[in-house]
């Protein structure tokens, strides 16, 4: 969109067209903008594919992925925290592709995301489909077997920070290691 505006901005004639390229490129803007947003509904109508669970880590079962204090601010952390019936611990997986979702806070409606930087903690952030809350998984709702859940963006995996199996720890993207903290079950 700031592209966008860059080039439209008033006063700019492009190639000394009087206006009309730039009206007609104004034009194309909409279109753009219109198709960008039957693309999102058109996700929409694929949430009958999604599905929405608690997700424990491996080294900490029984501990949930929680947006910490129940926020709905972008940028809130994510953490492991004791099972405590709030949706700030539902996670719906919107499938984007085979094993690729969009993961989103059942409490904030916003996206699980990184920042690709290794070691640096997830949280959440509006979904905007962009390559930073994509993510890769095999974990279905009906999984009876833990599952990385990695980013393809960064080539990172999400990572209970330290393998600490104690509530409150940030969840962080890491290198695989092929460690219990970096594999999460459906429940």
């Amino acid at each position: 969109m700031n592209v966008m505006r860059r080039v439209f901005r008033k006063g700019t004639d492009i190639g000394g067209t009087g206006g009309r390229v730039r009206r007609s490129l104004a034009g194309v803007g909409v279109a753009a903008a219109a198709a960008g947003l039957l693309a999102v509904g058109a996700g929409q109508a694929n949430a009958s594919t999604a599905f929405t669970v608690h997700v424990t880590p491996n080294n900490t079962f029984g501990l949930l992925l929680d947006v910490s204090g129940a926020s709905t601010s972008p940028g809130a952390e994510v953490i492991d925290w004791w099972a405590n019936g709030g949706s700030n611990q539902v996670w719906t997986f919107y499938p984007v592709g085979d094993d690729v979702y969009e993961i989103a806070n059942q409490n904030s409606g916003q996206c699980l995301t990184t920042d690709g930087i290794a070691g640096h903690g997830v949280f959440q952030w509006p979904c905007a489909g962009s390559v930073t809350q994509i993510w890769s998984t095999g974990l279905t709702p009906t999984s009876v077997s833990a599952w990385t859940i990695s980013n393809p963006w960064s080539g990172l995996y999400l990572d209970v920070n330290g393998n600490n199996p104690w509530p409150g720890t940030s969840l962080i993207v890491w290198y695989y290691n092929g460690g219990a903290n970096q594999h999460f079950a459906a429940l």
